[in-house]
């Protein structure tokens, strides 16, 4: 393959494959930490608890629900934020007058727009993901397939309106999510680990250094939109405009301020390997293309 390969297409096909792997990965993590959110209590409360209690009454495959869904999603989704947001930092760039590519806030920016833009398209099937990993012992399975949740939520509830149930805290999560983790990791990697520290660019261990710490942020910005988008996508009442901010007043008012930060451990045991795997993984496809790396 030739060198300078860095069409778009390639971009976004690197994103792809290395959020794909990773959230394949991870899913357990992710079961575990859509519990928490969802349910809560003495049972779901914590994620050692739930662990023990998902592997006690589920086995081992309980840990893997939603998992071809999840990893679609990696593979839509995740590829365009992924992919888009060296474009879009042209564009912002351009329309700065500073026009520094290299300032954190135009990175910062062009994830949290690259993250909207892909979450906004794709949030059925984050919706499917959702339902599936949702899903509780004894109960039956929500949807006999990924292409039967798509048909049945679209026919039961209210076409597409059904399918882009969530679609506002899916895409608030996302880009705040987006620019915490890749807007932070190329700051990170390229602003303070390259050029002030010296650390050589195209290394494995300059990734996972700068990806280690962008998954701490990450978590932490993401999780309160996270829980309020769980709350929302398991929401299947009629209607669809303001459960989001219904869902948030009602969290804040029932469960305080803290309970935005609930599934945070277990959104960490996710997000911190789901970084750290996706941008080794992603920076070596993009080495493997003849790309340049982030």
């Amino acid at each position: 393959m030739p060198p300078n390969n860095d069409t778009t297409f390639m971009k976004c096909l690197a994103g792809g494959i290395g959020c794909g792997c990773s959230g394949f990965l991870t899913n357990p993590m992710d079961v575990i930490k859509i519990k928490n959110q969802q349910f809560g209590g003495d049972k779901y409360g914590s994620f050692s608890g739930t662990a023990r209690v998902l592997f006690r009454e589920e086995g081992a495959r309980g840990f893997l629900k939603g998992a071809a869904s999840s990893v679609l999603r990696e593979m839509t989704y995740s590829s365009l934020r992924m992919g888009l947001y060296e474009p879009i930092k042209g564009v912002v760039t351009r329309a700065t007058t500073s026009q520094d590519p290299e300032s954190p806030v135009v990175k910062w920016t062009s994830a949290f727009l690259s993250g909207a833009i892909g979450s906004a398209m794709f949030n059925p099937v984050d919706l499917v993901k959702v339902r599936f990993q949702s899903q509780l012992p004894g109960q039956p399975r929500p949807y006999s397939s990924i292409a039967n949740a798509f048909a049945t939520i679209y026919k039961e509830e209210h076409g597409l309106k059904g399918l882009y149930n969530g679609t506002s805290p899916t895409v608030i999560r996302a880009a705040f999510l987006t620019c915490a983790q890749l807007g932070s990791y190329d700051v990170l990697k390229n602003n303070i680990l390259v050029r002030r520290l010296n650390f050589d660019n195209e290394k494995s261990s300059t990734h996972f250094a700068a990806a280690l710490l962008a998954s701490v942020i990450t978590t932490t910005a993401a999780n309160p939109a996270d829980v309020v988008k769980t709350r929302v996508m398991n929401d299947r009442s009629n209607g669809h405009s303001g459960k989001s901010l219904m869902h948030f007043k009602s969290i804040l008012r029932d469960e305080g301020s803290m309970a935005f930060m609930k599934g945070w451990t277990a959104s960490y045991l996710r997000i911190g390997p789901h970084t750290v795997i996706s941008f080794i993984l992603i920076e070596k496809v993009r080495q493997l293309f003849g790309m340049t790396t982030y």
